[in-house]
């Protein structure tokens, strides 16, 4: 006994201490089998020392006992402090385990019988219950007396000791490794700016922490959570293929327990997967043994519930993967659930509270870290925007001084003509005025191409309507007609066979049919051709306006639409211009629900399509 309590104090490895405990039993106490079953956090009792006859350690060594099965043996036993005496034949067919073969025996009063249970509890020093003593065959063939009794007691006393502090001792190494183990892997999320990167660097590191035979990580794209987003696993590479579908459950799931605070598990239980969720700062609750007189146990308030019939996508992918055991924690921060990570393991050790807990500090520091990337990348991208506002307003600067001061640069000398002229009694001829209102013109039009652009930024102009397309296009190709004709360009209006309606604001659209045209004719020399028509499916329209002018080069093609562009081609670029026509053309187009594109090559001319939805209502 003085070994015994030597060894517990020196905190000997468990499995020793029980060891010596059975031994003893068998030695001491006068039993031929003495056995040893401890608590898992299952609720099941497993032995885990066996001490006596070899073919009953072969048979017991490993086995397990539900909780709910002892409680009925129990409670169908005759107490007597700790212990627990099942007589032979009171459950009827009999109690499972090994049961030796007396049969050879003579009965009688007191003797001990093949089918004879006696157990001994295994208590801490509040009474929950840690395991059970279980004896068989007493040296003397009769069941014990109360001395034997006694001293069976006492050495489960000293079993419920070593139980006790084994588990002290356990769950603050537990404590101790995963405390080191997690702030070793925070350190790998604190040095990565990049979203991939960081979820590569976190998914080994995370990995060892949980202990894990496989691992992976995943941020989920929140746009499409059927996407893998960005994953990592570990070993390399090994992240499960696995379906839109799933993905979609997955991302589901997690958004799930982040809104509950709860780390999901699954394990295989006779064969099939069960699933269940624990709370973060999970309260465990005392449940009473056999109405408190075999002491209590613990246990937590989360539920274990299969998983369902229907789900057969998830039980194949759970098989696919190879393992027994896997942990889901969800990655957040605030309100916000940014993915998951998943730990497996391929044998039947389950998850510990400890490691629980460690799992959601994990997720939890994940999170920040996944926050903080993305916060970067918003401020390296409004960076990047206001380099290209501040590009923006620069190019606009330039361009609105460039083109203001070359007309009133000659509206300003005309006019000094004309006063010295004037001062000098001199005709002034027209020419002088001509110049001034052609000038006077150009600074007009650039004014009102950029209201025109602002009031189209600002989503400003009157209620959309429904127009018929075929009577703008009709009334922009008669406007420009004169023009046309000064400059030696044939334009004409394809015909059409009726309206054409859609709905939409009918100035905007005006001007988007004005400049196109304009810009072809412009950019037509004498003798070319400029023809505007229209095509109508059964859900778009299509305005098409083609010129035989000079046409565009590929490089001007990919600028063509941007603010201020105008054309490397020196014919082209010695045309007066600002810049924002077609600019304005896209952006009324767009926001009309259509888009616009353009095929052309130097020397071959221009066309423009523009396709626009057609109005629901019915057009004959």
């Amino acid at each position: 006994m003085y070994q015994i309590i030597r060894r517990i104090n020196l905190g000997v490895d468990v499995h020793t201490a029980l060891g010596v405990l059975t031994q003893g039993v068998v030695d001491v106490v006068g039993f031929q089998v003495a056995a040893i079953s401890w608590l898992t956090d299952a609720l099941d009792f497993e032995i885990v020392s066996v001490a006596g006859r070899e073919d009953a350690r072969a048979e017991l060594m490993g086995t397990r006992v539900s909780l709910a099965e002892m409680e009925v043996e129990l409670a169908a036993s005759d107490q007597s402090g700790s212990l627990f005496f099942l007589p032979a034949g009171r459950l009827g067919e009999g109690v499972g385990g090994w049961i030796p073969d007396l049969s050879d025996v003579t009965r009688g009063p007191g003797q001990w019988e093949g089918e004879d249970t006696l157990r001994c509890l295994l208590s801490s020093p509040e009474g929950e219950l840690l395991g059970v003593l279980s004896v068989d065959l007493p040296d003397d063939g009769m069941r014990p007396a109360a001395p034997r009794r006694e001293l069976l007691e006492m050495y489960a006393d000293l079993a419920g000791l070593a139980l006790n502090q084994a588990r002290r001792a356990t769950a603050l190494e537990e404590r101790v490794r995963l405390s080191s183990a997690v702030q070793a892997a925070l350190l790998s999320t604190e040095a990565d700016h990049d979203l991939g990167s960081l979820v590569a660097a976190c998914a080994p590191s995370f990995s060892s922490v949980l202990q894990a035979s496989t691992f992976w990580v995943r941020i989920i794209d929140q746009q499409n959570p059927g996407h893998p987003g960005e994953m990592a696993g570990v070993p390399t590479g090994t992240v499960p293929a696995a379906t839109a579908e799933i993905l979609a459950h997955a991302a589901a799931d997690a958004r799930a327990a982040w809104d509950a605070g709860v780390v999901a598990t699954a394990f295989l239980r006779h064969g099939r997967w069960v699933s269940s969720t624990s709370p973060w700062n999970e309260t465990q609750e005392r449940i009473r043994v056999v109405e408190g007189r075999a002491g209590w146990v613990r246990r937590s308030t989360s539920e274990s519930n299969p998983v369902a019939d229907e789900q057969t996508d998830l039980t194949e992918f759970l098989e696919s993967i190879g393992v027994s055991r896997l942990l889901m924690c969800p990655v957040g921060v605030g309100p916000d659930c940014f993915g998951y990570f998943v730990a497996c393991r391929d044998n039947e050790s389950g998850w510990s509270a400890e490691e629980l807990e460690a799992a959601a500090r994990l997720g939890r520091h994940l999170g920040q870290a996944v926050l903080s990337v993305r916060l970067l990348e918003r401020e390296r991208v409004l960076v990047q925007q206001l380099k290209a506002l501040d590009g923006y307003k620069n190019d606009l600067v330039s361009t609105v001084s460039h083109e203001l001061r070359t007309p009133l640069t000659s509206v300003v000398g005309h006019l000094e003509l004309i006063e010295d002229a004037m001062t000098a009694g001199a005709v002034v001829g027209s020419d002088a005025f001509e110049v001034v209102h052609r000038n006077l013109q150009r600074v007009l039009r650039l004014t009102d191409e950029l209201l025109m652009l602002k009031r189209i930024d600002a989503a400003v102009g009157s209620e959309p309507g429904i127009l018929d397309l075929r009577l703008v296009a009709r009334d922009v190709v008669s406007s420009l007609q004169p023009q046309a004709k000064a400059q030696g360009v044939s334009l004409r209006l394809a015909p059409h066979g009726g309206p054409v309606l859609i709905t939409g604001n009918g100035g905007e659209l005006e001007r988007v049919v004005l400049n196109l045209v304009d810009n072809a004719i412009k950019y037509t020399p004498a003798g070319g051709l400029v023809e505007v028509a229209l095509e109508r499916s059964a859900r778009f329209v299509r305005l098409v306006v083609a010129d035989s002018g000079m046409g565009i080069s590929a490089d001007d093609q990919e600028e063509l639409f941007g603010e201020f562009f105008r054309s490397t081609n020196p014919s082209a670029l010695a045309l007066p211009g600002t810049g924002l026509g077609l600019s304005i053309v896209r952006r009324i187009v767009q926001r009309h629900g259509g888009s616009i594109r353009v095929t052309s090559a130097p020397g071959e001319g221009s066309t423009f399509t523009v396709r626009l939805p057609l109005s629901h209502t019915r057009d004959g």
